[in-house]
């Protein structure tokens, strides 16, 4: 009789651990500089098994690194809607003055998740490099920020 208990259990056990497990997210790609466009607004694509979004950005920062040539990075922290929500891609263009950074989010489609927001921050490295001395602006996911070039970030040729 107990024998029968036991195996009613562990049957049961087995079948509560085998619904709690999400299904793997694809890698994300990060890559800078190129025009692709998986997402078209801040609800979410479907792509699949997966619901690519936009994440929620609270704040950006331009980190100037004092070097020559200068490297530029931006620094956004902001949150993702549930446990299962990551960063997908991350895609840079620039247009005259302004930079666009898009952060990307892909979530499993089915997955249960905790309902509670998760912070995170991402670093971006921009690609200042050749860029003439000015002030310029960068927007990432609809939150803005500036920095300033003081000279042309190019190196001359001495010789």
């Amino acid at each position: 009789m107990k024998s029968k208990y036991l195996l009613i259990f562990i049957v049961a056990l087995a079948i509560a651990i085998s619904g709690c497990s999400c299904p793997a997210t694809p890698e994300s790609n990060n890559s800078s500089n190129t025009s692709q466009n998986q997402t078209t607004g801040v609800g979410g694509t479907d792509e699949g098994d997966f619901i690519i979004g936009v994440a929620s950005v609270d704040t950006v920062q331009a980190l100037v690194m004092e070097s020559f040539p200068v490297q530029v990075s931006v620094e956004a922290t902001g949150y993702l809607p549930d446990g299962c929500t990551e960063i997908g891609n991350v895609t840079t263009k620039k247009d005259g003055n302004k930079f666009y950074v898009e952060i990307s989010t892909v979530r499993p489609r089915d997955a249960l998740c905790t309902q509670a927001l998760v912070p995170f921050t991402k670093s971006v490295p921009l690609d200042v490099y050749g860029l003439e001395k000015g002030v310029y602006t960068v927007d990432v996911n609809g939150q803005t920020t500036s920095f300033e070039l003081s000279v042309d970030n190019i190196l001359s040729d001495t010789n």
